[in-house]
């Protein structure tokens, strides 16, 4: 008997501390512990200087600074791209379930270098911002010639 208790008691100890760590854990859970609710969008428009929307344009999401994670308010921004896509028939795309913070959306299209972006920020007071982001289509190549008219 005696080997049968010294054989149980540390397994007893075992579980009776997880109970006690699993009841210290659930005690501090609250809600100002928590980091925010990833309930944000970022809605975006790409139209071109005419304000004509360019279907088909990428679209990238990049973090700037993630206080809730550590990084300091004054910290120089470290991008991370986040999520990308591409714009509807509309010009439109939506970036979904982000949390507070700020963030930079670039824009560009397929087959050219133009790029534009806009920093944008979540907080509790706007959390779904709207931006629109203005991008120069590609100069025609140099080399290009325009067909003569058939006009008398």
């Amino acid at each position: 008997m005696p080997r049968l208790v010294s054989f149980f008691s540390p397994i007893v100890c075992v579980i009776a501390l997880a109970f006690v760590a699993l009841q210290t854990v659930r005690a501090d859970d609250t809600p100002t512990s928590q980091p925010s609710v990833a309930t944000g969008t970022i809605a975006v428009t790409v139209i071109d200087p005419n304000s004509v929307p360019i279907e088909k344009a990428r679209v990238a999401l990049y973090s700037l600074i993630d206080v809730a994670n550590g990084d300091s308010p004054d910290a120089p921004p470290k991008p991370k791209r986040l999520a990308r896509g591409s714009t509807d028939d509309s010009g439109k795309y939506t970036f979904e379930s982000l949390a507070d913070g700020q963030y930079r959306v670039t824009a560009s299209m397929k087959g050219s270098r133009n790029r534009a972006s806009a920093t944008v920020s979540i907080t509790d007071a706007q959390a779904n911002p709207s931006i629109t982001i203005t991008l120069t289509p590609p100069a025609p190549p140099a080399d290009a010639t325009t067909a003569p008219s058939t006009m008398p």
